[in-house]
């Protein structure tokens, strides 16, 4: 008995291991680069529905900064869903994080389920949209 606690508990630890392990190796693939900010998109999030294509993508920026109600943060990941033939965006979860490339304590998380808008053609977001949607950086 007392050998079949130990196996399951040994099996329980590598599964916990491995599974922290697999998300500390996120797949960010650097979209943009500017003075502010670096924007990546996570390639093994990429979920692909018909015309919907869910992502998570990042901004991480270059220094501390604070949203409207306080929050001091350095980097945050964005779940969105893109209609592909629309050319339209609606975010569903901001995750607020106190250190560079998602990593430190989760600040805050808001869970949004706003609307479909527009991308603008000429901005990072219809580079992160054309990703999503083609594959093709």
């Amino acid at each position: 008995m007392t050998h079949l606690i130990k196996s399951t508990a040994l099996v329980v630890l590598s599964l916990v291991g491995s599974a922290l392990s697999v998300a500390a190796q996120a797949q960010w693939l650097s979209m943009h680069d500017d003075a502010t900010v670096t924007t990546y998109t996570e390639r093994s999030e990429l979920i692909r529905m018909d015309k919907f294509v869910n992502v998570a993508e990042m901004l991480d920026y270059k220094r501390r900064m604070r949203n409207e109600e306080g929050h001091v943060f350095r980097s945050v990941v964005i779940k969105a869903q893109y209609n592909c033939t629309d050319n339209r965006v609606r975010i569903y979860t901001v995750e607020l994080f106190d250190e560079r490339m998602a990593q430190g304590e989760v600040v805050h998380t808001q869970k949004v389920y706003g609307p479909w808008k527009a991308i603008n053609p000429r901005s990072v977001e219809q580079e992160l949209k054309n990703f999503a949607c083609t594959g093709k950086k």
